[in-house]
């Protein structure tokens, strides 16, 4: 039956876990789950749900989530009590259904089935909810779906494009897409893709992180290429565009990782920063999975599998800020693997956020008051000397020198601090002999809270 969080005690001991910097906290609003809905078990993991989005429309404000064999719609105009409007059986069982929207329609894919694509016309969805387009025709299958509201392309991630991406329109009739191409990427499947400007910044499982020039989908040009290391599973663009953010699901425990975009324009991109909160216990190899993220002004919001919805500043781009999290799946004090919050949707005009947790259904919040970020601070000019380096550095503040005191901290790759100190002459100098040879960063921040990111390499 459905379980609505009704009451207020309840809700507070079992739903609501509120860690805030400063001021902000996740406040929750409403709950969905039905417990009699198929469930999806590959592994065991008994999974009932999976992707979320949303869309407003005609003044009312409406979630789409993905059931095992199911595509459902809610309208959470009023987000305390979400009403399920909309239950539309696909052709078969599935963990991974995913969503887009574009004008008045949503665009539904699932993989692991031959669905192909639904279309959803929400233009009267107060009164009804249409499906005007359910066809395989096209494709059998997408593991994730990228649509550029710009142009009116749908990009279509893994699945039948086991190599490269395909490309539909659906610019001249939302309901009736039409075949451009199926374009073919060096680097092989996309397993998730995000678009800004006919650009794709394409996460490519293993093979790493693309991006590619679609002006014309048909002669795709490639402008820059990173390996990652992990699995490259998502990712989402600040609102400026200089920097992305992706997250690796494989292996487990992999942070957020920052992509600098700022010399795209010469074909040069690179990893400049990371960062990963915990919020359960480590479980022998299991451990945090960021699994999506997105982004909406300079807030990130994260969507960390088991430890539920986290929500950062990035104002200052290389420097996120923990602002807010709410555990959807606090059942788990230790990580088991893939259970808990799959994804978000941060845009309603409200505010109000829809999230999505695979066991435990449709969840709505809102952060607890208004986010005033503030503009990026201007970035200390920090000199790292020699770089390679191999037995010993030196930090030197090259402006704003000052005999207050002033911080440093040297992480691996992984987002794991193994140096740290405090200074109050411009110059640090800083023993390396017990580190193994690899890539590390070392951060910097004055007492005024302006801060710098350094790439060091040692041999």
């Amino acid at each position: 039956m459905k379980k609505l969080c009704l009451l207020f005690a309840f809700c507070v001991c079992f739903f609501v876990q509120n860690w805030a910097q400063g001021n902000y906290s996740f406040q929750f609003l409403g709950h969905w789950d039905d417990n009699t809905l198929p469930i999806a078990a590959p592994g065991n993991l008994n999974l009932q749900y999976s992707g979320c989005w949303g869309i407003a429309v005609n003044g009312r404000e409406y979630a789409v989530v993905g059931g095992a064999e199911h595509v459902l719609f809610f309208d959470i105009t009023e987000p305390t009590t979400p009403q399920l409007v909309g239950k539309f059986q696909g052709s078969a069982n599935t963990v991974w259904r995913e969503f887009k929207s574009y004008k008045d329609r949503i665009y539904a894919v699932s993989d692991g089935t031959t669905e192909g694509l639904m279309i959803f016309d929400m233009s009267h969805a107060e009164d009804t909810i249409v499906r005007t387009y359910w066809s395989n025709e096209l494709f059998e299958r997408a593991h994730t779906i990228t649509l550029d509201t710009t142009s009116g392309r749908i990009y279509l991630n893994g699945g039948t494009a086991t190599e490269g991406i395909i490309v539909l329109d659906v610019s001249q009739n939302p309901d009736q897409p039409t075949f451009i191409t199926h374009a073919s990427f060096q680097g092989g499947g996309l397993h998730d893709s995000y678009v800004r400007n006919d650009t794709i910044y394409a996460s490519s499982g293993f093979e790493g992180f693309y991006i590619y020039d679609m002006k014309n989908p048909l002669t795709p040009q490639l402008l820059a290429h990173i390996n990652t290391g992990g699995y490259n599973h998502n990712s989402w663009l600040n609102t400026e565009g200089t920097y992305a953010y992706y997250t690796e699901e494989i292996p487990a425990g992999q942070p957020v990782r920052i992509i600098d975009l700022q010399l795209l324009s010469m074909g040069e991109i690179e990893v400049i920063g990371s960062f990963l909160d915990k919020f359960s216990v480590d479980n022998g190899d299991k451990t945090a999975i960021p699994h999506n993220v997105y982004i909406k002004d300079n807030i990130l919001f994260n969507s960390q599998y088991e430890d539920g919805l986290l929500a950062y500043d990035i104002s200052n781009p290389t420097q996120p800020v923990l602002l807010a999290h709410y555990d959807t799946h606090p059942e788990n004090p230790v990580y088991n693997g893939y259970f808990g919050n799959w994804g978000n949707y941060p845009w309603l005009p409200s505010g109000n956020i829809i999230t999505c947790d695979m066991q435990n259904g449709l969840y709505m919040v809102s952060l607890k008051e208004a986010v005033n970020t503030q503009e990026p601070r201007q970035d200390l000019l920090v000199q790292i000397q020699p770089n390679p380096v191999q037995d010993q550095m030196l930090i030197s503040l090259q402006s704003g020198a000052t005999e207050n005191a002033w911080q440093w901290t040297l992480s691996n790759a992984a987002g794991q601090m193994l140096l740290s100190g405090q200074e109050s002459t411009p110059q640090a100098r800083v023993q390396l002999q017990n580190l193994p040879a690899g890539m590390y960063f070392v951060q910097i921040r004055d007492e005024e809270g302006k801060t710098a990111v350094k790439k060091v390499v040692v041999e």
